[in-house]
Parts: C-alpha cells; structure tokens; sequence
C-alpha cells in the first residue's frame, strides 16, 4: 500500500480490542478559504451546517460531526458485522461500480473501498465534508443536491447505498422521486439498500421528552419520524425491483449493552447535542420554556436513563434487485 492507503487504515477499528480510531478530521475536512466557507456554510451557536437554500437538516457538518459519523460507522459495522446485506459481494470482488448517496465525510465509502480493491466508490453529498486528497483511489467524491438529479447516467450502477437520509427528504420526495432517481442510475441485476434507524425504544421520560420535541420539529418541516417503516412500500411503489427485502438489528444504548452499549451511548449523547441548536430553536419558537443550560442537564440525565430502562435503537436495512 501506499502513504495514502496506509493512512486510510488508522479509520479502521482495532478488531481486536474494540479500540475505534479515528483518522484526524485535518485528513476528513476538505482545506477551505473563509470565502468558500462563508458560501457554503453557516454557524449557528457554535456549530457549522450546510447553507443550501430551502433544504432543512437538523444535524451540522462540522468537525465534531464528523467524529460522530466516523464513529457511528463503526458501531454499526459491529453491530451488523458487515457493511451491506445485498448479495453482491462476488462482485464486489470481483470489480463493479457503487453509489454511495448522502456519503457524509465518506466513512462507509472509505471502508468499502479499502476492502473491495477491484469496485469503485462513489459517493455525493450535498456538504463537501468528503475527503479530497487522502483516501484510496477506487473512492471518487463529489459534491451534489440529489434533489437536482444525480448527476451519472442510466444504468451506471451495480449497487446503490443509502444511510441514514431520513432528515434529508419529505415523504413526497422519498415517495416520488428520491427512490426512483437512485433507480435510474442502477442497472437491472444491480441492488438498492436502504439503511434507517427507527425509533427509540424503552425510552426514559426524559429522552422521550425530547426525542418527542425533535418528531414535532420533523413533522413541521414535511419530515416524517416513522420514514424507515415506509421504505419497503416506497421501493415497490416504483415497479422497479423484485422482493423487497427487510432486516433489522437491535443497538442497546448505555453500559448494560457492554462495549457497543457505551459506544452506542456516545453516539446518541453527541447526536443530540448535534441538533441542540436546532431543536432549541424550535423550543423557543413553541414557547415551552427549556433553557440551553436545562437541555445540557436533560441531556445528562439520559445517560443514567439509559441503563434503568435498558434503552435501545433499532437499525433497519430495506434492500431489492432491480428487474
């Protein structure tokens, strides 16, 4: 391998000893002028989002983002013991082409690609937050508004991925649009996953409180909470595939889940902390009378909640063949 590759690697965990290593967001984080940043981002309490006219996401794209997401990958990695449940991996090895869509700073490509030496990766999202000079060679990253049409012609694609998009797109444009544009660039024979979270369960009166508050932000901006129960529907809706496949796994959140528990706990604490400047936002315009320091608290308070009611995330993957 070379210096670059080599690199790379210190974003794999340690299989060994459950050690997540993440490689430097320095590495991550494309080198950007303050105008670049001005026109593409903006702050709000500290964090840095994406500054896309009329598209809302709740979660920023700054470094300690970037950490979480890296992070995240891994748990789910772990969790899953794989990266896909598609049935592609003879060609993955063998040499096919794969869209990551929404790739974020590029985690799941970047493994992929590391692994799978003979495909190439690539992956669009809409925040540069990608990896421009570090990564393997077989990952190509570009920035793009999927809603704006992907930009690679019919029947590029031997696999399609989808992560976590759920914040990304209203019902109508999951159910319209979204599916069937990722489907146009995939070949017949090729497979479309989709991964999701639903939603929290065993929850603590607290975290319910507040995962409650983040539906209702949802929902006032067209994004529908229950999304990933819809998927399969969505993906038949469009004629395109044959069985739509379902599969889910369970993340127990805090101590009582052992290791990925606590891994798992870190995830959820910074994701909320992530869209605290959203969600306060939102708090103050309904008038509810939660300050930033009482978030923090409630935030904290979580943690203990988590092993008293054994709290746990499910994580679901929808995936079908294309005819």
């Amino acid at each position: 391998m070379g210096t670059n590759n080599s690199k790379i690697n210190h974003a794999k965990r340690k299989s060994t000893d459950n050690n997540y290593q993440i490689i430097s967001t320095e590495q991550l984080s494309p080198k950007t002028s303050d105008e670049f940043n001005t026109k593409k981002f903006k702050y709000i309490e500290g964090r840095r989002f994406h500054n896309w006219p009329d598209v809302h996401y709740d979660l920023p794209n700054d470094e300690t983002e970037i950490d979480r997401l890296h992070l995240e990958h891994f748990l789910l990695r772990d969790v899953w013991q794989s990266n896909f449940s598609s049935p592609i991996h003879e060609q993955l090895v063998s040499g096919c082409n794969v869209l990551d869509v929404g790739c974020g700073p590029g985690a799941w490509c970047l493994d992929m690609a590391t692994t799978f030496k003979n495909s190439k990766f690539y992956g669009l999202d809409i925040s540069p937050i990608f990896p421009s000079e570090i990564k393997p060679k077989n990952a190509i990253f570009q920035e793009c508004q999927i809603l704006d049409g992907i930009p690679h012609k019919d029947q590029t694609f031997d696999f399609c991925h989808m992560r976590f998009m759920f914040p990304s797109f209203d019902e109508n444009q999951w159910r319209t649009y979204v599916i069937k544009e990722v489907g146009r660039v995939l070949k017949p024979g090729g497979y479309l996953e989709i991964a999701e979270y639903k939603l929290c369960e065993n929850c603590g009166p607290i975290l319910k409180r507040l995962l409650d508050l983040r539906c209702e932000m949802m929902s006032n901006i067209g994004r529908n909470p229950n999304i990933a129960s819809l998927l399969g529907d969505f993906m038949r809706d469009t004629d395109l595939f044959e069985e739509i496949i379902y599969e889910e796994k369970i993340i127990e959140t805090g101590s009582w889940g052992g290791k990925l528990g606590e891994v798992a706990k870190d995830d959820i604490f910074t994701r909320m902390h992530a869209i605290k400047p959203a969600l306060m936002n939102h708090i103050k315009c309904s008038g509810l009378g939660i300050t930033s320091e009482d978030y923090d608290e409630m935030m904290n308070q979580c943690i203990n909640e988590f092993n008293e009611y054994k709290t746990y995330f499910v994580t679901c993957r929808w995936y079908g063949k294309k005819l």
